[in-house]
């Protein structure tokens, strides 16, 4: 029987992906607006996919008429975020900023998690002190620990504590949090899905972009709602 249950749950995930892979991501709010820019801070995960392939060209093409900044870079943390977050996201004026940092700090797992819940509150208290919108989006909230990833005895709790300040931080600085934007895709033994072990392909980066989508448009939708921050008034 157990067999037979494994079987089915197996089962159950192929369909679900079958459904989110065929949902529309529905029309962006606020088109007629003055186009705006959404900056993308992060590591591997934000440039890897290839030519058209990574998540923030899938956001670009839902986003048509806006612009995409992609601010990735391979082996980027925290700590390298916040160093760079002045020139490479502030001084862009962004609407919205997405932050997706945190993935090099779990594999290294060598930082206090206090340091690195410090950076990412400086950057998202940054953000939204100059009137931009701020989506998290993570690796680390409901982990099943079913990649191997996390198989090692410090890497589960080490993600715990980093989606634990990810949700505090989301809540005291009203910012949109994407618990786990790689769910759709897990575990990251599914070629059809991976580059790597990793990193997502092209195919996989649709799933994490619609993930993304989905907090992405509500900060679209509290932009829209702020005519001051559009300058329409």
């Amino acid at each position: 029987m157990h067999w037979l249950r494994g079987m089915m749950k197996q089962a159950a995930g192929v369909i679900f992906t079958l459904l989110i892979g065929c949902k529309s991501v529905g029309p962006a709010p606020c088109l007629q607006t003055p186009p705006l820019r959404i900056v993308c801070i992060g590591d591997s995960l934000t440039v890897c996919g290839g030519p058209g392939g990574r998540y923030t060209d899938y956001l670009a093409a839902w986003l048509d008429g806006h612009e995409v900044v992609n601010k990735g870079i391979y082996g980027d943390t925290l700590g390298g975020g916040r160093k760079r977050y002045e020139q490479d996201v502030l001084a862009l004026n962004p609407d919205i900023v997405i932050i997706e940092l945190g993935a090099n700090d779990f594999w290294q797992a060598r930082r206090p998690i206090d340091g690195l819940a410090a950076d990412l509150e400086y950057m998202t208290a940054a953000a939204r002190n100059a009137g931009a919108q701020v989506v998290i989006a993570s690796c680390f909230g409901d982990a099943d620990g079913s990649s191997p990833e996390f198989q090692s005895p410090i890497q589960p709790r080490y993600a715990a504590g980093i989606a634990r300040f990810e949700r505090d931080i989301a809540v005291r600085y009203d910012a949109f949090y994407v618990p786990n934007m790689q769910a759709d895709i897990k575990p990251n033994t599914r070629t059809e899905y991976w580059g790597d072990d990793n990193h997502p392909n092209k195919t996989g980066n649709e799933f994490v972009a619609r993930r993304i989508w989905i907090e992405l448009q509500k900060a679209l939708e509290r932009t829209c709602a702020q005519p001051e921050q559009l300058g329409l008034l």
